[in-house]
Formats: C-alpha cells, sequence, structure tokens
C-alpha cells in the first residue's frame, strides 16, 4: 500500500494521474486487501475447526474406564450398610504407590462413623470408591452385601450419594439448588432433606 502511495503521488505531481483515479485505486486495492486478509482468516479458522473437530470425535469415541456392562439388571441396592474387603487403590495402572493399601471395615446400616485423616491422605478418594466414581485396584467394596459392580451404575448411584468439599453453586435461588436432585420436590420434602443434612439451621 506504501509503494502505490508513493508511486502515485510521483504520477500526481507530474501530472500523469489525477488525485480521483488515485483515490479509485486506493479503494480497489484496500477491498482486494480485506478480501486477502478475510480469506487468510477463513483458512485459519479452517485449520482449528478441523483440530477442534478431531479432538471432539476423540472424546465421543472414548470409552469410559468404568461401565456395568456385567451388571445385574434387577438387583436392587437392600439397605445401606458398606463394607471394604482388602481394598487397594491408585489412580494410574502404572503407579507406583497405592493411596490406599488392605483397607477393610465394614458401616452397618443406619449406622455414622468418621474418617479422619489431613489433607491429601485419601479420604475423597476412599468414599468416591462406593458410588464408582472410582473402580477399586484390588479387593471389593460391598453396598447392601453386593459386590458394587453387580449394580447398574444407575441404580447404585440412586442409593448412594456424596457430598464433597467441593460444593458447587447453579444459578438461581437457594430452593433451586436444593431440589437439583427433584425438582419436582416440595417445600417440606426440601426442608426435610435439609434437616437431613444437618444443613436446616444455616440454610
Amino acid at each position: 500500500m506504501l509503494t502505490i502511495t508513493y508511486i502515485s503521488s510521483k504520477l500526481i505531481l507530474r501530472g500523469e494521474m489525477e488525485i480521483g483515479k488515485f483515490s479509485t485505486l486506493t479503494t480497489y486495492v484496500m477491498m482486494i486487501l480485506m478480501s486477502v486478509i478475510m480469506i487468510a482468516m477463513i483458512l485459519v479458522q479452517y485449520v482449528m475447526s478441523r483440530a477442534a473437530a478431531a479432538r471432539i470425535a476423540e472424546v465421543i469415541e472414548e470409552k469410559p474406564d468404568i461401565n456395568d456392562d456385567d451388571a445385574q439388571p434387577d438387583l436392587k441396592v437392600k439397605d445401606g450398610s458398606v463394607e471394604f474387603k482388602n481394598v487397594s487403590f491408585k489412580y494410574s495402572s502404572d503407579g507406583k504407590k497405592n493411596v490406599i493399601d488392605g483397607a477393610s471395615f465394614k458401616i452397618n446400616s443406619g449406622e455414622t462413623i468418621g474418617v479422619i485423616g489431613g489433607t491429601g491422605s485419601a479420604k475423597t478418594t476412599l468414599v468416591s470408591l462406593i458410588p464408582r466414581l472410582y473402580d477399586v485396584t484390588g479387593g471389593e467394596v460391598l453396598v447392601g452385601g453386593e459386590n458394587v459392580k453387580k449394580y447398574k451404575l444407575f441404580e447404585l448411584r440412586e442409593a448412594v450419594s456424596m457430598v464433597l468439599q467441593k460444593n458447587v453453586l447453579f444459578s438461581g435461588t437457594i430452593i433451586d439448588n436444593l431440589r437439583w436432585g427433584n425438582e419436582n420436590a416440595t417445600e417440606q420434602e426440601v426442608i426435610d432433606a435439609c434437616k437431613a443434612a444437618q444443613a436446616h439451621d444455616f440454610v
């Protein structure tokens, strides 16, 4: 553009080009440049879109590590008992050290217990093994007297609830958030749920 302006100014000074022609030439050159820029942007977007599409395809085709293909379709959770039998767990199959090693205990239905440990001592991971957010590396976890792998994931997670320390507040009112698990819950049912969770006094 600078070259065109320089040459045109020389021609205008020598009387070989009119200013009107220079203006027209400049307009056409700008139109061409804008078209070239747009084509370049389209090419860049095309390359980015191809990369994004490839990643989306990978995600769609990715098979979950945890499935219930071998579960018993009609098996229901009969009670709230939880039992760990020599449970071991590590986050990666090639990990060198278990974060949980040989855990064995039983919680009877209706019983309340506390799991005590420092930050990063796998307390949340231990609880996450019950609804199969993770699968054990060794041993087995039982709910209602049955190995959790025998239940369909929906059935198991309908019976096992977790409240993690990383809480998320969704948009809407507090009662909308409290009804997140059951949109049709009545106000009294919400109050009863808060009382059961020991949250009624501060909600």
